[in-house]
C-alpha cells in the first residue's frame, strides 16, 4: 500500500505517524498482565480480544469482546468500540495487539496492548520463544 505524497517522497499520513510517536510514553502502549488482572472490572476499560473466534472460545480474559484483527476496521466492528474508555487489546503473544493498538490510536481511540498477550503461540506446536530462547548468536557493542 502506498499513500499519496503531499511533498516529494513524504506520504500524507506521515504527520499523523509522527504525532503518534511523540505521544508514546514509557509504557510503550502496553499494560502488563499483572496490572490488567488488578484492574479487571474497571468500568474505564474495554477488553478487546483480536484472536480467531475459535481461539477466543477456548479461553479469554473475563469480559473481553472478540473482534478478529482482520475485521477490526470494518465499520460494524468500529461501532462496537468505545471512544470514552481505554481499550486493552489482547492477542496471542502481543504482536498482533501492538499493530491493532497503532491502528486504533491513529483513529483517535485510547488503546494499549496486553504485553505478552495470552502467552500462546497462534501456530499449534510452535512454542513462544525469541531469538535468545533459541540460543542464537548475538553481537555486543555498536
Amino acid at each position: 500500500m502506498k499513500f499519496h505524497c503531499a511533498k516529494k517522497d513524504e506520504p500524507d499520513i506521515l504527520p499523523a505517524l509522527r504525532e503518534f510517536l511523540s505521544q508514546t510514553d514509557d509504557s510503550w502502549n502496553y499494560i502488563l498482565p499483572s496490572e490488567l488482572e488488578k484492574k479487571l472490572g474497571d468500568k474505564k476499560l474495554f477488553i478487546l480480544d483480536v484472536r480467531k473466534p475459535e481461539d477466543y472460545a477456548e479461553g479469554h480474559v473475563a469480559g473481553a469482546t472478540n473482534i478478529f484483527w482482520l475485521d477490526l476496521l470494518d465499520p460494524k466492528s468500529l461501532k462496537k468500540l468505545p471512544m470514552d474508555k481505554t481499550i486493552v487489546v489482547v492477542c496471542y503473544v502481543g504482536h498482533t495487539a501492538s499493530q491493532a493498538v497503532v491502528l486504533l490510536k491513529l483513529l483517535g481511540y485510547k488503546a494499549v496492548g496486553l504485553k505478552f498477550g495470552m502467552g500462546r503461540s497462534p501456530v499449534k506446536g510452535v512454542p513462544v520463544a525469541g531469538w535468545l530462547d533459541y540460543g542464537f548468536d548475538v553481537e555486543e557493542g555498536k
